[in-house]
């Protein structure tokens, strides 16, 4: 038996060896990077004028930037139309001519895009009546301009290669030439018309009538009204209309809310609210990500109204729910037009055009923590219950020493494990097979203790880590010398 010096001595090794073992351990999972909830902004670009519009060509993959020139600037006008790499936020093109009123090429902005156009390339509105076509390698835009009124409003048609457009109270069908747009169809509506939203696959197109506040559809086929209105709730006018085609749902953009409405029921199925101060700017939808992205924008004259911050907000398409992976958005205000967004292909990248900014903001989507690195199986490993155990007293072989018991191999992997070996209380090593199988600590396991001080007192081997291993060793060969003297003067 220790008496009280030699144990009061062990307890303090065995203090020392704890210590060391929980300073050199690091917690499982530390080096795991942190999770992220929302959508991050990686990137801003200040290189493609003032955005007036976004689509990214869902064939091509291409973001095209409709732009007017930014007010104040030195050097020249950023108007025009720009073609972008979504990956890299380089610019591939600059398309800086259009055609002009008077049929003469001019600098003109890229005030809409209307859609896109087969394989690559968009349709544009330039001035009041302009429609022009462009895409990545031009040099200038193609197209001509319309007489009479007006256009406020344009969308890709039904019929491939055509645009429609609302002019006052006539939804017409047009197609864009060389130099010259062509009205092929056309038709009176009951009122003005408003904001288009249109299904190229099911021919259909839904046009905005603000004044008796609802939606109507019109057949492709024969561009005619079929009959089939949904009526809006009471609220503001239908800024802009974007049709889900998956879902069978018209997101409406109405000042402060912005509302969902199930075509199928004939109904409103979701509205959301802005916060104080901001109004809805437009809505994406991403078919394959199941998600709608919005841009609500700042009024943009803090404190009396607003905050001077706008908000990117995420929906799920199945559920109209707010997803809460949105984020802010300083300084994105409607004080100098109302600002856009597009997603790419999966959700992956979300971009948002700033006209107070004149500012291309890149959000990406939140990428899931990876997991620390495994051990490779060249990594020393732990002995498993099944290895043969140390000889125990019961055999008549007694273990070595104190002194002689430490390993012949200096430990350097950050991997290795060292067996520690402390003397017990009959006076043999702690080497026997009393606590059964060896048991390993590396991090995350716990050391076997009686609760007396004594270190592995249960005859069990004890493997720490290369990191606490010479603290270990050392305290054992201390343990050992006051362990001889003790039983040597006993």
């Amino acid at each position: 038996m220790l008496r009280p010096r030699a144990a009061g001595a062990l307890v303090g090794i065995t203090a020392v060896v704890l210590t060391a073992v929980v300073v050199s351990t690091p917690a499982v999972g530390a080096d795991d990077p942190p999770a992220t909830d929302g959508y991050e902004q990686t990137a801003r670009l200040t290189t493609v004028g003032k955005p007036l519009d976004l689509l990214v060509h869902p064939e091509s993959g291409k973001l095209y930037v409709g732009s007017d020139t930014v007010a104040g600037t030195t050097g020249g006008s950023l108007a025009g139309v720009h073609v972008v790499d979504p990956a890299s936020g380089n610019v591939l093109n600059w398309v800086k001519t259009s055609p002009g009123s008077t049929g003469a090429p001019a600098q003109l902005p890229g005030k809409r895009l209307a859609g896109p156009l087969p394989g690559d390339g968009v349709h544009y509105l330039v001035g009041l009546r302009g429609i022009a076509a462009v895409k990545d390698g031009d040099t200038a835009g193609r197209g001509g301009w319309l007489t009479g009124t007006t256009i406020t409003q344009a969308k890709a048609g039904a019929k491939a290669g055509t645009v429609v457009v609302v002019r006052g109270t006539k939804l017409e069908e047009v197609t864009v030439g060389e130099t010259s747009v062509t009205v092929e169809r056309s038709l009176t509506l009951p009122a003005a018309g408003g904001p288009l939203a249109v299904d190229t696959a099911a021919g259909q197109i839904w046009v905005t009538d603000n004044t008796n506040s609802l939606l109507r559809r019109v057949g492709s086929a024969d561009f005619t009204p079929d009959g089939k209105e949904i009526p809006l709730a009471a609220g503001a006018a239908v800024s802009f209309l974007e049709w889900d085609t998956e879902r069978g749902v018209l997101w409406a953009g109405r000042g402060t809310v912005l509302e969902a409405y199930d075509i199928a029921a004939g109904r409103l199925a979701a509205s959301f609210d802005a916060k104080p101060g901001d109004t809805i700017a437009d809505v994406a939808v991403d078919p394959r990500s199941d998600r709608a992205f919005a841009v609500w924008q700042d009024w943009g004259n803090p404190p009396e109204e607003g905050d001077g911050v706008g908000q990117l907000a995420v929906y799920d398409t199945a559920t109209l729910k707010d997803l809460g992976m949105g984020a802010e958005l300083p300084g994105v205000n409607g004080q100098l037009g109302s600002s856009s967004v597009a997603v790419t292909p999966g959700g992956d990248s979300v971009f948002v055009g700033s006209p107070s900014e004149a500012s291309l903001t890149v959000f990406r989507a939140p990428v899931p923590p990876s997991p620390s690195e495994s051990p490779s199986p060249s990594d020393p490993v732990s002995p498993s219950p099944s290895d043969p155990p140390s000889p125990s007293p019961s055999d008549g072989t007694s273990g070595p020493p104190p002194d002689d018991s430490a390993p012949d191999a200096d430990p350097t992997g950050s991997g290795t494990t060292v067996p520690v070996d402390g003397p017990t209380a009959d006076g043999n090593s702690a080497g026997g097979t009393g606590g059964g199988g060896a048991q390993t600590t590396t991090g995350g396991g716990s050391l076997d203790s009686t609760g007396d001080g004594s270190l592995a007192s249960t005859g069990t081997d004890v493997l720490l880590p290369a990191a606490a291993g010479t603290a270990a060793l050392v305290a054992t060969g201390t343990a050992a010398v006051l362990w001889r003297r003790r039983r040597a003067t006993a």
